[in-house]
């Protein structure tokens, strides 16, 4: 008798620290979540490229090359700035709406608020991004012509790792992972109860 209550009070204390731990961690995921800087312009997956960047990252040595390249980058970067011109006033209505609705997750600690806010965000932005990927495959038709195929290769990895960039980090992992550690909190301290 005396070893299992030794043994219970071993595991409450050793328990302790670990939910504390847990109660900081899911603090800080679902923080994290709310704390992502909202740029509408990102989440349609607008991208000006660096010419210069360009041209050092895939090695493009013969002048006329260069200069094709360069021109198409130019007139892809000048249309890209008119669709954020035009679209103006659509990506200042998607930040105010995930803006609000960022505050109300906050205020009611429901961080699938910010889910759900994020797929009529990505509604809202369809349009766009249809535009946006038109101009990519514009791009992408007229480099393909000038470039051999691993440079081509290379510029498509380029473009996907700047799209990626694009992307807030673990806004999706730290929601899950902050809705999963409070659900094993939770069944802990049931377990805690009973055994008292």
């Amino acid at each position: 008798m005396k070893s299992l209550t030794s043994a219970l009070i071993f595991i409450l204390f050793f328990n302790t620290p670990i939910f504390s731990q847990q109660r900081g961690n899911h603090g800080n995921s679902s923080q994290q979540a709310a704390q992502q800087k909202i740029i509408p312009e990102n989440m349609a997956g607008i991208i000006s490229y660096d010419i210069d960047e360009v041209i050092k990252k895939l090695k493009i040595k013969k002048t006329p090359t260069r200069n094709i390249v360069s021109n198409a980058i130019s007139t892809h970067n000048n249309k890209i700035n008119e669709l954020k011109t035009f679209n103006y006033e659509t990506f200042d209505n998607v930040k105010s709406f995930l803006t609000k609705k960022r505050n109300e997750a906050k205020l009611s600690r429901d961080f699938t608020i910010l889910k759900e806010a994020r797929m009529k965000a990505n509604e809202m932005l369809a349009p766009i991004r249809k535009k946006v990927i038109a101009q990519k495959n514009i791009l992408n038709t007229t480099l393909k012509k000038e470039f051999s195929e691993k440079q081509f290769k290379k510029w498509l990895k380029y473009q996907q790792n700047k799209l990626k960039e694009l992307k807030p980090k673990n806004t999706q992992q730290s929601i899950q992972s902050s809705q999963n550690k409070q659900q094993i909190q939770r069944q802990r301290q049931g377990m805690n109860r009973r055994r008292y």
